[in-house]
């Protein structure tokens, strides 16, 4: 039997080319905001290759700005340019583009460090199955939007613009969009950072998972020294 394959997508805006983690920015100036966004990047990299040499997926990096596919900063993977628009369309571009090579896709943002190599691993168990009915796999995050997204099915651009992106109810209305055409399943809530109380909640989840990677623990030692400074 020939083993399904995924694509793993990360949506990632570059150092230089985009303004990063406004919001977070606010409250700690624009260079530490950004040397958290590289050292996100960095570890949801990690979590990604870790996974992506056990299992039959392929990552790509989803980034913003056109004139980026070429950075060194994500020499790691191949790179996919998200296309123009707000985030639903955007979304919906590189759905079309993987699907057509792909089984199934993983949308992940770079602003969870913490993601557990074990909650990747069991979205590509779910997706991986062929089965009956589609099957979908959401990572909820704390704010109300989600860390993850995994489809056996391309969604219609339609049903990505139906959804109201960085509100409250982002994952209410994405299930809202999908619970009709298969199976849902959820991972366990996480916390994505784009405000200082968000930063400093990842230090307290992070503690709790002694599974961390080299690239995770350095994301916590940034978090502890930059709160050593401030006090």
């Amino acid at each position: 039997m020939v083993a399904r394959q995924g694509a793993i997508a990360i949506f990632v805006k570059t150092p230089g080319f985009s303004p990063l983690k406004t919001r977070l920015a606010q409250s700690i100036g624009q260079t530490q905001a950004e040397q958290f966004h590289t050292l996100s990047a960095k570890a949801v990299e990690a979590v990604v290759r870790y996974v992506s040499e056990r299992e039959p997926v392929v990552p790509y990096w989803a980034v913003a700005e056109e004139a980026a596919l070429s950075s060194p900063i994500w020499k790691e993977f191949s790179t996919v340019f998200q296309g123009t628009g707000d985030l639903g369309m955007r979304l919906a571009h590189i759905d079309q583009c993987l699907f057509d090579a792909h089984d199934y896709i993983i949308f992940l943002g770079a602003d969870s460090p913490q993601l557990p190599v074990s909650y990747l691993l069991e979205a590509i168990e779910l997706l991986s199955k062929k089965t009956d009915q589609p099957q979908f796999v959401i990572g909820p995050a704390i704010d109300g939007g989600f860390y993850l997204f995994g489809s056996q099915v391309s969604l219609t651009q339609k049903e990505w613009l139906n959804i109201p992106y960085s509100a409250s109810n982002t994952t209410e209305k994405l299930l809202e969009q999908i619970q009709r055409r298969g199976k849902i399943h959820q991972l366990p809530l996480l916390t994505d950072v784009d405000t200082i109380d968000e930063l400093e909640m990842i230090e307290q989840q992070v503690e709790i998972d002694n599974n961390l990677l080299w690239e995770q623990h350095q994301v916590l030692e940034w978090i502890r020294n930059r709160n050593s400074f401030d006090s």
